[in-house]
């Protein structure tokens, strides 16, 4: 494995639109607040095991409303959960960054 493969990154857009990233492979947005992000390596099982850091942020330069972020591993073993809030609690969807960091 090569050390990149040990940090990944994406950003993905409000609308679940891949923006740009490394390994990350696609985005289904169920069009309220629910982001799976799919990843070309396994996040965990076997040796892999993830952290993660993200944030409410620009896709591009766009203006960002604020808002809260979850993350969480997927049903998948290369899947990532993200759910996305307005400041209040309530779902919307909001751009973000997500970083990856694999030990394995």
């Amino acid at each position: 494995m090569s050390g990149f493969e040990k940090r990944l990154a994406c950003v993905i857009g409000a609308d679940g639109g891949v923006v740009r990233g490394y390994l990350v492979e696609g985005c289904a947005f169920d069009g309220v607040n629910e982001y799976v992000v799919d990843w070309g390596v396994p996040l965990y099982g076997g040796d892999a095991k993830t952290n993660f850091a993200a944030t409410i942020g620009s896709a591009e330069g766009e203006t960002v409303e604020p808002g809260l972020i979850t993350v969480g591993l997927g049903e998948g073993q290369n899947q990532l959960r993200v759910r996305t809030y307005a400041p209040d609690g309530t779902p919307a969807p909001r751009p973000f960054h997500i970083a990856c960091f694999r030990d394995q």
